[in-house]
């Protein structure tokens, strides 16, 4: 069972005190440095463990489960064990929607994945068959079509990582005997205080949520800060399942990212609170499919939440993305 740890606390005297052409970029070398031997630590027992075969890694949203399991596959390779990774949000279905009482969909409930084609495409990849992998497109919220899809296959002694919300879940990690996967999950934790707490846990996703979803989801800050309430309803019943089924739990958080995500943040809130003064703002793309339809679930709610947000965010020190190396897990949301 993995345990939440090395949870951490960084005060705006401790950012600020980064600031400058040597500190700032030796932090941020020290930091990645951390990550990256936490992942060595993980891709290390995973290759001493040859009876492995399967890798399951869950967390929340936002929380770089990708740019994570890239790594792991990376890390693998280079030691001799070929590795594949299958992302479960090319899984999506909303054939079978669920909503909360304001009207959200919810699209992070186990519903909403396809489990048994899932099913299908690990068991074939498993066996050393080459399988057509399914695509999902976000902009579209579609599936892509099958003549565009690429094929994949595993050695016999290929290693599969499947990287997702409900990476864990039963029906995902329960289709190979326990012995043969190791469960992961990966969550930022930790946050910035000031004479109170700024941002915490929740709100580093929700600023990395908001800044991915603007820049490749087509979405812009309300819409996302609209949306939140059902993404935190709805993990809830799941977090600690799947933190209990873990191997291990990695700490996401990188001290130096508030310095760079928060500008960003800020600034798609600012630009969205704009549009909403000027009347040109758009339809959030979540609300979709909401029943009953309608723009938003609760935009007062949400325009509230942006201006506490951007009250908050102005007081963190800024530093520029280009600050952010070409292989930090940052850029999953960059």
């Amino acid at each position: 069972m993995a345990i939440l740890e090395n949870k951490i606390t960084l005060s705006l005297e401790d950012l600020e005190d980064q600031l400058g052409s040597a500190k700032l970029p030796r932090f941020i070398h020290e930091t990645e440095s951390k990550f990256l031997r936490r992942t060595k630590e993980v891709a290390d027992y995973i290759y001493r463990n040859k009876q492995i075969r399967a890798i399951f890694v869950s967390g929340p949203t936002s929380s770089g489960k990708t740019t994570f399991t890239d790594r792991l596959v990376t890390s693998l390779s280079a030691m001799g064990r070929e590795a594949f990774r299958v992302s479960l949000d090319d899984y999506y279905s909303i054939d079978q929607l669920q909503f909360d009482e304001e009207g959200r969909p919810d699209y992070e409930s186990l519903t909403t994945i396809d489990t048994q084609l899932a099913s299908e495409k690990i068991r074939s990849l498993l066996r050393g068959q080459d399988t057509i992998m399914p695509a999902f497109d976000f902009h579209k919220r579609v599936r892509t079509a099958e003549d565009l899809l690429s094929t994949a296959s595993l050695p016999a002694d290929g290693l599969l990582l499947v990287e997702g919300l409900h990476g864990l879940s039963p029906e995902i990690a329960g289709l190979i005997p326990r012995e043969l996967w190791v469960g992961i999950f990966i969550m930022p934790w930790g946050e910035v205080v000031a004479d109170r707490r700024l941002i915490g846990s929740q709100e580093v996703r929700l600023l990395r949520r908001i800044v991915r979803d603007s820049r490749h989801r087509g979405a812009h800050a309300l819409a996302t800060l609209d949306y939140w309430p059902m993404i935190v309803s709805s993990e809830q019943h799941y977090f600690s399942e799947y933190l209990e089924s873990a191997d291990f739990y990695v700490n996401s958080l990188l001290t130096y990212e508030s310095m760079v995500i928060a500008p960003l943040a800020l600034k798609d809130i600012l630009y969205a609170l704009d549009q909403f003064e000027k009347e040109t703002l758009a339809p959030s793309v979540f609300l979709a499919y909401s029943e009953p339809r309608k723009p938003y679930a609760d935009l007062p709610k949400a325009l509230k939440m942006a201006h506490s947000l951007a009250h908050d965010l102005a007081r963190i020190p800024a530093a520029p993305p280009g600050i952010v190396p070409a292989d930090s897990i940052l850029n999953e949301f960059l």
